[in-house]
């Protein structure tokens, strides 16, 4: 079944890539000339990711004119005034923004004050700017997996003067660029990880159960809680695991798209609260308060919250099992279905049942006699493993597992407040079930004496460490045009020679050029004629195709580590021609991969070889 009506959109281009900020030349190079403030905060100025993107600026059209550096974990107005100051000052046309949800939340709403001007509090509310107006172009790099802000429209600013957590939204806020670079976030540590991770989770779950769901919102959502579910005690075990990382930040993005549309619920509702009445750290107040609320809800979205359980690698197979001897006895009756999931699910995940992988998540997805019974269970124990996962997070991280842990040192004292302002909160309009405030006092209190213990991480829950990146990119590889032509026109002619790609090459009847920069260069291989011949320099026929790119490219990919397809969608190699018929050539070069290197040691390059 399908809702009776929803939209999708995401004008935001996004670009991933492990060490991309090292080259965004190409990916930026379509805004023209601007006049760039970059907003931030202390701790990345010294980490050394702020440092990064201005190297990768300076050889763009975006000259970075002033740095905002000042934004605390919760941004406040005063922060978003202060930023829209320094960049009126500046003249600035344009908003990069390198940081997790607050400093890209400051940016967003700076901007509404840069180009409408007014005071703060004129602009909050959702969607007070007509469509045809604009804001100033902005780019986005996330450095913490979690908020997804860099593909939302909207935004949370603290008023710490009224102990409350101010919304905006606008469709204007989502940036012209999202630029997401797992190196960025590798230097987080295994708190932030945690919270953050936790955060995007809530998202991606509240996404999928809440009222304004759609085919769009729940495909993201479920992938995402597939990849957060996955990654997260790896991020958090072994921080430079550059694929757990990338899994993170994707599975963020994904959330912070799902959510966009579908909106989040309760949970955020209550966590909204905790930070503005007793400043808990919102991925961190999400994390404790995400079960709880899943459970509250779980009557109402049963079905939903076992989509949820699934994704995150519940297995059930002797549920099945016992499920198929009772529907085939007859015997499922109302005792059975009174059963406590919650202690039979509990059960599980203090064994290792839990980690059960494989064909046995596919068998209960496609046996007949799944039923509401199992289902049910399955939503439970959904809930069991947030649970399980915020206790190996705590073993990990030392994350808290109570509200008193976590800061809150008045017993609770301020508890009419917290309750009053999530009831407030905008986010409870689309939770599932309608929320109510003897709920929220409830978990609340539950929360603040729970007595959960950490659980420890085993080397089964998590996969042998990456390491923390590839070795360090080759630059300048060729010091001009003559050593260039003598390395590849040299390489070239071997591969003609050689009697398995020669032969292969020939049989293309291509004509393909090679345009190098950096040094200049022209090299073509011509397979058109008798003979296969390879030509240096200019060339009096016409390529079928020519293709463009940096003569260090032309290195990395002779060893087999560059994709030409992606390299061709990422703009670092320009073709012009008949394209397809090229990339059919890959597999007939495929062999030139492992010659290459030979190639190079051959002539007393062994140096070169990556």
């Amino acid at each position: 079944m399908l809702p009776e009506y929803f939209e999708f959109t995401l004008p935001t281009k996004v670009v991933y890539g492990i060490g991309i900020l090292n080259n965004i030349g190409n990916s930026v190079k379509h805004f023209g000339k601007r006049r760039a403030i970059l907003v931030t905060d202390t701790i990345l100025v010294k980490a050394g990711p702020v440092d990064k993107v201005k190297n990768g600026f300076e050889n763009t059209n975006i000259e970075i004119v002033c740095m905002y550096d000042d934004v605390p974990p919760n941004s406040t107005v005063k922060t978003v005034e202060s930023c829209a100051d320094l960049a009126r000052k500046n003249t600035c046309d344009m908003i990069v923004a390198i940081g997790g949800g607050s400093v890209i939340d400051t940016a967003k709403v700076a901007n509404i004050l840069l180009t409408k001007g007014g005071r703060l509090e004129d602009h909050q509310g959702a969607y007070l700017l007509d469509s045809n107006e604009e804001l100033l172009p902005t780019i986005f790099i996330p450095t913490t997996a979690g908020t997804g802000s860099e593909v939302t429209k909207v935004a949370v600013i603290a008023d710490p003067d009224n102990d409350v957590k101010l919304p905006f939204a606008e469709e204007q806020f989502l940036p012209k660029m999202a630029i997401l670079d797992p190196e960025v976030t590798a230097s987080m540590p295994g708190g932030l990880t945690a919270g953050t991770g936790m955060d995007a989770l809530t998202h991606a779950i509240e996404a999928y159960v809440d009222k304004e769901w759609s085919p769009a919102s729940d495909g993201l959502a479920l992938h995402a809680i597939r990849l957060i579910s996955g990654n997260i005690l790896q991020a958090c075990a072994h921080p430079d695991d550059l694929q757990a990382r990338g899994a993170m930040l994707a599975g963020s993005f994904l959330a912070g798209v799902a959510f966009s549309h579908s909106m989040v619920g309760m949970a955020h509702g209550i966590s909204h609260a905790l930070g503005g009445v007793y400043h808990i750290p919102h991925g961190l107040a999400n994390a404790l308060v995400l079960p709880e609320v899943m459970a509250y809800n779980l009557e109402c979205e049963t079905e939903r919250f076992a989509d949820i359980a699934m994704a995150m690698g519940i297995t059930f197979p002797q549920l099945v099992n016992e499920g198929q001897s009772l529907l085939k006895s007859g015997t499922l009756g109302d005792s059975a279905c009174q059963s406590s999931p919650v202690e039979l699910a509990r059960a599980w995940f203090d064994t290792k049942s839990f980690k059960a992988r494989g064909a046995a998540a596919k068998a209960i997805g496609n046996l007949n006699f799944i039923d509401q019974w199992v289902r049910k269970k399955a939503a439970w124990a959904g809930v069991e493993k947030v649970r399980s996962l915020n206790r190996q997070l705590a073993f990990l991280t030392k994350m808290p597992l109570n509200l008193k842990d976590a800061g809150i040192d008045d017993g609770l004292g301020k508890l009419d407040q917290v309750a009053d302002t999530a009831m407030e909160d905008g986010s409870m309009l689309y939770n599932p079930k309608e929320p109510e405030r003897d709920g929220v006092i409830k978990i609340i209190r539950k929360l603040y004496d729970a007595k959960a213990e950490p659980l420890p991480v085993t080397e089964e829950d998590l996969r042998p460490s990456a390491m923390k990146s590839s070795a360090k990119e080759m630059k300048d590889i060729f010091k001009d045009t003559e050593m260039l032509y003598s390395v590849l026109v040299d390489f070239y002619e071997q591969l003609k020679n050689d009697p398995e790609i020669g032969p292969a090459l020939k049989k293309t009847n291509l004509c393909i050029q090679f345009v190098y920069k950096n040094p200049d260069a022209v090299i073509t291989i011509d397979a058109t004629g008798e003979e296969l011949l390879i030509h240096k320099g200019a060339f009096e026929g016409r390529p079928e195709v020519t293709m463009t790119m940096n003569a260090d490219f032309a290195h990395k990919f002779w060893h087999g580590k560059a994709n030409l397809v992606s390299a061709l969608t990422r703009r670092q190699v320009s073709a012009k021609g008949n394209v397809p018929k090229t990339v059919k050539l890959l597999p007939v070069l495929k062999p030139a991969y492992g010659l290459y290197p030979q190639f190079l040691r051959s002539k007393g390059l062994g140096h070169l070889v990556m």
